[in-house]
């Protein structure tokens, strides 16, 4: 085109780039622009921003959103605040940012608000994208399939299925139910938030949509899977969907809970036929599958001969191996663990009785690698320092940790109590989980024991009572 390109073919060039992968190009071909004259408009600075949408260009992204306020672009189209929410999101997991963004935009419409409840409830913040649904609402926008889907999967991050059975009855009512979206959601909420861990309800979900695609054959094989009791009902499923290679990812999971490999291997012959062997998440299930079955030699080989090695196997092969050689050769690799790999680690280090060492992995994860260490990583070394007898090092490593230690740290603890006997230290984990669970029966029976241990009947006749109470508001709610 040589000296007749103008604004509008520079800026399609630097979309193209943007949209098919080829960011470093986009950005070159801006920087050209530039150099020539050209002063970009809205449309291409949402190309722009879409290409620094990864953590490798996110400070030239940074750049360019000063840029854009500079010249008051950002006012002037909502898909400029929209590709900036994405890639402060996307680039850095940065929300916080994102938020900042979306709470200066002037315009906002469906699509924004879909897109800060969509990465709230991808990133891990499942309560903010339900706030933010009620914000929306109250702010008088018609939620569409794609919102329901984002705040539906927030629900079954946090367990809510009483709000998730509202969310279900409105998509009913609004004709969205029909959506693949919006029916896999629903599918997966109603499985993993059953309480008594049946999937009838998601198969429900499931057999009335009238369509069914990969996502949603996926969906429900995985709730059965997950179910611990319907594996036999997963795999006959399997055989009956169009395959792909998570199908075949969760069919060999349905083969682990079986103890059956030789099924698996010939769900796994059957993926190689396909050409779907070489797949990472397919390779990774085997591995899985041999390590629980005990088979860590076949474990080894299927790990040895996957193509392409990421997180997830390195994390399989550890949490069969419970070594840390595979961990020294992740690291030497470049491939960073995360805080999946530290739980099987740091369970290592407990079960072998390696104090120092599970010190190491735990002080290593925020100062080397950068994870903060959440709930589980301190029920590990909880569990590390109870088996050894360290009972008042665990109590005083509770009193450290940045937050309120949950149940499940105090449950921990309970356990390294059996081992090792201490009934102070027993009374007074046991007390601390009926103050965050007081529905919790096998504490109050724990409790009542040792009181009754120590010949205290007036407590032990308290702790029941107590227990008795606490049923009767349970049926109550049923």
């Amino acid at each position: 085109m040589g000296s007749r390109r103008d604004l509008f073919s520079w800026s399609a060039m630097v979309s193209c780039y943007a949209n098919n992968n080829m960011e470093w190009q986009a950005i070159c071909t801006f920087l050209d622009m530039l150099e020539l004259g050209f002063y970009p408009n809205e449309y291409c600075f949402t190309a722009m921003i879409r290409a620094c949408s990864n953590a490798k260009y996110s400070w030239i992204g940074e750049i360019i959103y000063g840029s854009v306020l500079k010249t008051g672009y950002f006012e002037a189209d909502v898909c400029v605040g929209c590709e900036l929410i994405d890639m402060f999101a996307k680039s850095s997991g940065d929300l916080g940012s994102a938020y900042k963004v979306f709470e200066k935009m002037p315009e906002r419409n469906l699509v924004t608000w879909t897109l800060m409840i969509t990465r709230f409830a991808q990133l891990g913040c499942a309560r903010d994208a339900i706030d933010m649904f009620l914000d929306m609402e109250l702010s008088g926008y018609a939620p569409d399939r794609f919102t329901y889907s984002s705040v539906l999967s927030a629900c079954t991050e946090l367990g809510l299925l009483a709000l998730g059975k509202q969310l279900h009855s409105w998509v009913i009512c609004f004709g969205l139910a029909l959506a693949v979206c919006v029916g896999c959601s629903l599918v997966n909420m109603r499985a993993k938030c059953a309480a008594d861990g049946l999937v009838d309800d998601s198969r429900k979900a499931f057999d009335r949509m009238p369509a069914h695609n990969v996502m949603s054959w996926t969906t429900i094989i995985t709730a059965y899977v997950q179910s611990g009791e319907c594996d036999k009902e997963a795999i006959e499923l399997f055989c009956r969907m169009i395959s792909d290679q998570f199908s075949f990812s969760s069919d060999l999971k349905a083969c682990v809970n079986l103890s059956d490999p030789y099924i698996g291997e010939q769900v796994y012959g059957y993926a190689v036929k396909l050409g779907l062997a070489s797949v990472n998440c397919v390779g990774n299930s085997l591995i899985s599958m041999y390590a629980k079955s005990g088979r860590m030699e076949d474990a080894r080989k299927a790990f040895d001969i996957l193509f392409e090695k990421n997180l997830v196997s390195y994390n399989a092969i550890v949490e069969g191996f419970q070594s840390f050689g595979n961990v020294r050769k992740m690291l030497e690799t470049g491939t960073r663990p995360n805080e999946i790999t530290f739980v099987a680690v740091l369970s290592a280090c407990s079960h072998v009785g390696m104090i120092s060492e599970g010190r190491k992995h735990f002080n290593s994860m925020y100062e080397v690698h950068g994870i903060v260490p959440r709930m589980e990583h301190y029920a590990c070394m909880v569990d590390l320092l109870g088996r050894s007898g360290l009972l008042v090092e665990a109590m005083e490593f509770i009193n450290s940790m940045p937050f309120m230690a949950d149940a499940l740290v105090w449950r921990t603890l309970l356990g390294a109590y059996r081992v090792h006997g201490n009934t102070e230290l027993g009374k007074h984990a046991a007390e601390m989980i009926l103050d965050q669970e007081p529905d919790d029966p096998a504490a109050y029976i724990l409790l009542s024991n040792l009181h009754a241990s120590a010949g205290q009947w007036r407590d032990v006749a308290k702790i029941r009572k107590k227990h008795e109470r606490a049923k009767f508001h349970q049926r109550s709610w049923l």
